[in-house]
């Protein structure tokens, strides 16, 4: 699933996004980026409510996808 979400980020969004792209992260090991990934999604829980929101309305409005038992 992928959302775009039009917010205004923060400072400490800003930074978070330019450490996620550099060059270093893109090398690091999967636990550092997944570090850094949850250390980000934990600040737009818990600092940017109309994401949250956006997030939760856009989940709701899409409907499930038909699953395919393919063992049947």
């Amino acid at each position: 699933m992928k959302l775009f979400l039009n917010f205004d980020p923060c400072i400490e969004c800003k930074e978070m996004m330019t450490e996620l792209s550099s060059e270093e992260m893109l090398f690091a090991d999967d636990e550092i980026r997944a570090d850094v990934s949850a250390k980000f999604l934990r600040h737009l829980t818990y600092n940017h409510n109309e994401v949250v929101k956006a997030v939760m309305s856009e989940v709701k409005s899409q409907q499930r996808s038909p699953e395919f038992d393919l063992y049947k």
